[in-house]
């Protein structure tokens, strides 16, 4: 899914439905921040990926604060997707995160 297709789908999305999708693109973040685990360790085996899927979550779980709260002032659609989606200097995670927002928004088509 490209950026411009993300924001389509986002940007078309009632209220409510932002919310689930943020509440489930969380969760997903979740799945993939455990990619940087070290195996059977304490630590981490990428730092740098982390602080990134990190920084994601900061970003998706304010704007879904602020979503819940009806506040005018959240950033808007377009500049949230750009946010997640857009992660120069790591093409692996820019796909993962692309993969992951087909998948849920596919999840949402198909449950309309």
């Amino acid at each position: 899914m490209t950026v411009n297709e993300a924001i389509a789908a986002f940007s078309s999305y009632s209220a409510e439905e932002k919310k689930e999708f943020l509440a489930q693109l969380t969760y997903e973040l979740t799945v993939l921040a455990r990619g940087c685990y070290e195996a059977g360790q304490d630590g981490l085996n990428d730092p740098q990926r982390m602080r990134r899927i990190n920084e994601v979550q900061h970003r998706v779980s304010a704007f879904l604060w602020a979503l819940l709260r009806d506040d005018p002032l959240r950033f808007p659609d377009e500049l949230l997707v750009r946010l997640i989606m857009e992660q120069p200097g790591d093409t692996a995670l820019e796909q993962q995160l692309s993969t992951a927002f087909a998948r849920l928004a596919a999840q949402r088509l198909t449950a309309a």
